[in-house]
């Protein structure tokens, strides 16, 4: 990130109910926000905090008391070179997911969205643990970020506090610009396949376990002894076929044999057997004319439904003309009485030759018209009701006609199967046993070989997996080059020893002013693709080795490590700080004689000409004599 891409504040406002609004202006450079406890430093943080995307409604996130006192909050600052109005407000009918953005009104996750964009900071993703977990990757935002440049007064016990050691690693390596290479689009996307393939090839073996299991089971071939595979079910396809075959042959020998011993009486028999014949071909014949009969009634009753809905349809027509008939016969004698249009008496004319209300003559012809209409529209929708009665009979009697038939048929039927009864029975005594246990083994192996089938159909979904395991592996070797490529620009070292210098740098200059301030060992920073350590000396862990003063140093030593990156093209720390000191410390030793000290490294880092641009905003009790900073007193103490 060039100097070009930082964030200054210039200046905040909030608009109370009554009165005029509160200011408070910024500069680029070390500000200072002095006053004793209780005068409101806090809470213009606080606010601040809630313009840069918040999601808790103002009350949540400043108090309820500013939030009724107030009804919206506003920051000019400078984004990246351009000059930005940010507004949240609060007054009823505002959703508190609502930014206003130069007066233009957005949500709160594409405001977030537009400020890394203008920043040039990249929007990524990131594991949480394994990346090979269940658990899908988060994105890294805004207000990840904004935690580690926001130290709150009530939050100095770790690098982040309330912030997973996972997703503090990856706001690490995005500042330090390892998170696009380590984090990237590519290494996402190969993670979700290389997860797909463990998940495919378990289903295949588990698949595969399963169908075994059941075609031994269903099969009880030898040939799947161990597992099922295609060679073993061909193998036992053939097995089965030939068995087939074996009895097949049987049977026709012992058919053959039957028929030989037949023979003999054929000559005797030859009348029976031609007797049998035309009673099977006749039997045949009835059972096609019944078959043909039962459709044409089931036609017949169709199409009588159909004439009877038809012929329903015509007497109600009748019905609602002949009402029609005595209707206009009741109201002919009607007269009008009053004027349509004023609703006045009319005065009748004594005439009865003409209409006294248009004075034109009575036509007899005219007057009797409607009413032989209505009656030839009566007698004819008779006529066509009389018709459709005439259909329906007609369809009655092809009903009746063909139920006699059915029956006839049905009766002739059964006196054919009775007179061949005794020929079936007798045909049957005839067979040998042995035919029907050989038919019996036959449809077992038949019903044997579906089942080797629909195995067959089933192994073939292990095949359609592997090719999707070959396919997903193909696009897996792509996808590991373009990440191997991007490894080759993970520099771990030196991003390490970067925070790992700044922190010793900004240390050294607090011991330099104060010789008793850091007593311990310098600090390491150990940096990988899984997390980043925090070191006192070589292998001690920051949290275990530091008590409430030297944890202050640390942390505000982090800081000033992150401050140091905005100088580096390759890394992405906006050059903008806030913190807020406590008034006391953990071990209860007070903050006000340490202020001056731990602020002046960062005085002299943002005068130099690396820094032109970056802001650290400080709130205290005192900064008493701090050069180099612009001031601001707070005095009015709140009840």
């Amino acid at each position: 990130m060039s100097q070009s891409h930082t964030l200054i504040i210039n200046e905040l406002l909030r608009q109370p109910e009554r009165g005029p609004e509160d200011r408070l202006s910024l500069e680029p450079g070390v500000n200072v926000i002095v006053g004793p406890p209780n005068t409101g430093k806090s809470k213009w943080l606080q606010m601040l905090d809630y313009l840069f995307g918040d999601d808790d409604d103002a009350s949540g996130a400043f108090g309820e008391d500013l939030a009724n006192k107030y009804t919206s909050v506003l920051a000019r600052v400078t984004v990246a070179g351009e000059a930005w109005e940010i507004e949240r407000r609060w007054d009823e009918g505002t959703p508190k997911s609502r930014v206003f953005l130069n007066g233009e009104a957005t949500n709160v996750k594409d405001y977030r969205h537009r400020l890394l964009s203008q920043l040039e900071i990249p929007i990524l993703h990131y594991p949480q643990g394994n990346p090979y977990g269940q658990r899908t990757w988060p994105e890294l935002g805004w207000r990840s970020l904004y935690r580690h440049m926001y130290r709150q007064q009530l939050l100095w016990s770790d690098i982040a506090d309330k912030q997973p050691e996972s997703e503090q690693h990856a706001c690490i390596l995005q500042f330090t610009g390892l998170a696009k290479h380590l984090f990237s689009k590519e290494y996402g996307e190969l993670v979700e396949k290389e997860k797909k393939i463990i998940e495919l090839k378990a289903q295949k073996e588990q698949f595969v376990s399963v169908l075994s299991d059941v075609s031994k089971e269903l099969l009880s071939a030898e040939e799947i002894g161990v597992g099922v595979t295609p060679q073993s079910l061909e193998a036992a396809r053939q097995r089965i076929q030939g068995q087939i075959d074996g009895l097949s042959q049987d049977r026709q020998t012992l058919i053959t044999n039957l028929t030989q011993g037949l023979l003999g009486q054929a000559d005797n028999e030859v009348d029976s057997a031609n007797k049998l014949d035309e009673l099977a071909e006749k039997l045949a014949s009835l059972e096609g004319k019944l078959e043909e009969l039962q459709l044409a009634r089931e036609r017949n009753r169709i199409r009588l439904a159909e004439i009877q809905e038809y012929r329903s349809s015509i007497e109600q027509e009748v019905e609602r003309l002949l009402r029609a008939q005595k209707a206009g016969s009741v109201l002919a004698d009607l007269k009008v009485t009053h004027c349509p249009v004023c609703d006045r008496p009319v005065a009748q004319d004594s005439s009865d030759a003409s209409c006294f209300l248009c004075h034109r003559p009575f036509d007899a012809a005219s007057s009797q018209g409607s009413v032989q209409r209505l009656e030839m529209e009566v007698e004819q929708t008779r006529a066509v009701l009389a018709e459709g009665n005439e259909m329906v009979a007609v369809l009655e009697k092809d009903r009746e006609r063909i139920g006699e038939r059915i029956a006839e048929l049905d009766m002739q039927i059964r006196e054919i199967r009775v007179l061949l009864q005794p020929v079936r029975s007798a045909a049957a005594a005839v067979l040998p046993p042995e035919i029907a246990v050989i038919d019996r083994n036959i449809g077992q192996l038949h019903e044997q070989l579906l089942q080797i089938e629909r195995v067959s159909r089933s192994l073939s979904l292990r095949e359609r997996l592997s090719e999707q395991i070959d396919e997903i592996q193909a696009e897996t070797a792509k996808l590991e080059q373009e990440v191997a490529r991007q490894g080759g620009e993970l520099d771990f070292e030196r991003a390490g020893d970067a925070l790992e210098d700044a922190m010793n740098t900004y240390l050294n200059a607090i011991k330099q002013a104060s010789p008793t301030s850091w007593t311990h060992k310098p600090v390491r920073v150990r940096i990988d693709e899984k997390r980043t350590r925090f070191l006192i000396g070589e292998q001690k862990k920051w949290s275990t080795q530091l008590g409430g003063t030297l944890t202050l140093y640390f942390l505000i030593a982090y800081h000033y490590a992150l401050m140091n990156l905005t100088k580096d093209e390759q890394c992405n720390f906006p050059g903008f700080l806030v913190l807020d000191f406590p008034a006391e410390l953990p071990d209860g030793s007070s903050i006000q004689d340490k202020e001056n000290f731990v602020i002046e490294p960062f005085v002299k880092l943002l005068e130099t000409e690396n820094f032109p641009k970056c802001q650290v905003i400080a709130a205290g009790n005192a900064f008493e004599s701090l050069a180099g900073a612009n001031r601001i007193e707070f005095s009015k103490v709140w009840s």
